[in-house]
């Protein structure tokens, strides 16, 4: 079947058109199975796999062996944070991870890496508006062929097939009562007909978001123009505003002032000198950690004007030098942002913003680092925003597959925290919207703190871990993370009852 849809050379445009539509409405019929009505999850990572199987099977010719096994690792890599955890990072890492399978595997690596990015940017972008145009195209050529749409011979060549499918069907029925069954689904009687148009608006969906990955277009190599040469000599224009005298100054301004403030982070963070009376360090942390990782940026912003690739800025030593200092001294305040926001932490607890605060505070930390590398290399800005934009991917695939929820769970009900900031009750309104995957460490503490069955921690507990179990009941909204925690609950949970089973150890899940 594979290399029949293969063969461009053998099977006429329509029937290829006739074979997409039908691959597409078998898709769109297995999603509406997956999600419509049904928490997503497994569902999600099994209707990505089934669309880069359609551009498999839809290929415009049979790819080369290599396109496959690099398609292959690429999907691989892509579901992989969906079949640990369902959410948004994981979603998105899942369909930019199968789009870009399927362009690879269509034979996309022929025009080179640039052009299947391009080709993927159109296909996420462009490709859910592709089936009306198609539908349009495909009926021109029809009509100037001098054909229509339903041909007469065809609906009576099936005919036949139909008649006696159906009385062959009557007569297995009569003589096997489970065909009998299957069959009473269809029975026309006991359908009701009311027109559902959410659900058909849903199937209308599903097909505009399969029908791009069965029509893959690719994007050709681009030539670039080489301008022609002229005896004319080149005059560089002098940027008055930003000129080498400019920078000089401005550097040696800058550097001052930014080392009034990290004198002052050493004395107070890292030396833990004493605060002037009525400010406490988590006054002071949470004051400055989020003002200093804008001046860090704001510094960034007027590095990259300054020593643009070629400019007067690059070409001075003592610029350079200077340049070194400075971004030496904001990342140094980036890691005095990143203490004072652990210093606040440990007295306000540790929350899903806090955590997105510590990741993007390292994350301009690398970018100032990648910045001297530039410097230092003499690279491009195209190569800075490049290695940056890496460093993000890499940053958000990793954090797809942590639970964030277990560790602040875990920090915030810890016994260090306690003697730490001398909290002695959690925040229970926060700790519901962590919801069950806060169970672990919400066990610990009611053993730690020996809570009773009437206290509001142990009866959330109770109804969150019940609610769990019974959403594990439909397999599609399956994630590896919460089976995990659902044979965690099975150890410790009476599934009829909810009650606490303590052992000497609690375990982790």
């Amino acid at each position: 079947m594979t290399a029949a849809l293969n063969a461009d050379t053998t099977i006429p445009p329509h029937s290829r058109f006739s074979s997409k539509l039908a691959i597409a409405a078998a898709i769109a019929a297995i999603g509406d199975r997956l999600f419509y009505g049904h928490a997503a999850g497994l569902s999600l990572v099994l209707f990505l796999t089934l669309l880069a199987t359609g551009s498999f099977l839809m290929r415009p010719q049979p790819s080369e062996r290599r396109n496959v096994r690099t398609a292959a690792p690429i999907l691989l890599l892509a579901l992989l944070p969906l079949v640990e955890a369902t959410g948004m990072i994981a979603l998105l890492f899942g369909i930019l991870g199968t789009a870009l399978a399927a362009v690879v595997m269509t034979g996309g690596l022929t025009n080179g890496w640039d052009a299947v990015a391009i080709s993927t940017r159109r296909l996420l972008l462009k490709g859910a508006f592709q089936l009306f145009p198609d539908l349009l195209q495909t009926q021109r050529e029809f009509q100037s062929q001098g054909r229509k749409w339903l041909r007469l011979d065809v609906l009576v060549g099936w005919v036949v097939p139909i008649l006696c499918g159906a009385v062959f069907t009557a007569l297995f029925a009569s003589a096997n009562p489970l065909i009998e069954q299957w069959l009473a689904v269809f029975d026309v009687s006991r359908q009701s007909w009311d027109f559902d148009v959410a659900r058909a608006l849903f199937w209308g969906a599903l097909l505009m978001v399969a029908w791009p990955f069965l029509s893959v277009r690719l994007c050709e190599r681009r030539v670039r123009q080489t301008p022609p040469t002229t005896d004319v000599p080149r005059v560089e224009s002098r940027n008055l505003l930003l000129g080498p005298a400019t920078i000089q100054r401005s550097l040696v301004l800058f550097n001052a002032l930014f080392a009034v403030q990290t004198v002052l982070d050493a004395m107070y963070l890292w030396g833990g000198a004493a605060l002037p009376q009525g400010m406490t360090y988590a006054t002071y942390a949470h004051r400055g950690a989020y003002p200093l990782i804008v001046t860090a940026l704001l510094a960034a912003a007027f590095v990259l004007a300054a020593m643009r690739p070629g400019g007067a800025g690059e070409q001075s030593p003592l610029i350079r030098r200077l340049v070194y200092i400075w971004v030496g001294q904001n990342v140094l305040l980036v890691i005095s942002s990143i203490l004072r926001l652990d210093l606040y932490v440990e007295v306000y607890s540790l929350t899903h913003l806090r955590i997105a605060a510590f990741i993007w505070m390292s994350l301009v930390a690398v970018g100032l680092v990648l910045i001297m590398v530039r410097i230092a290399l003499r690279r491009s800005n195209g190569w800075l925003v490049g290695a940056n934009a890496l460093a993000l991917a890499l940053t958000l695939y990793a954090c797809s597959l942590i639970n964030f929820t277990a560790m602040i769970a875990n920090y915030n009900l810890s016994y260090k925290r306690e003697a730490v900031s001398g909290a002695t009750s959690p925040d229970l309104i926060y700790l519901r919207a962590l919801g069950p995957h806060a169970i672990p460490a919400l066990d610990r503490y009611v053993v730690r703190r020996g809570l009773m069955t009437s206290h509001p921690l142990v009866q959330w507990r109770k109804e969150a871990a019940l609610a769990h179990i019974k959403s594990m009941d439909d397999w599609r909204a399956w994630a590896f993370r919460d089976w995990r925690l659902q044979r965690y609950l099975d150890r410790r949970v009476d599934a009829k009852e909810g009650a606490i089973v303590t052992p000497e150890r609690p375990s982790n899940p």
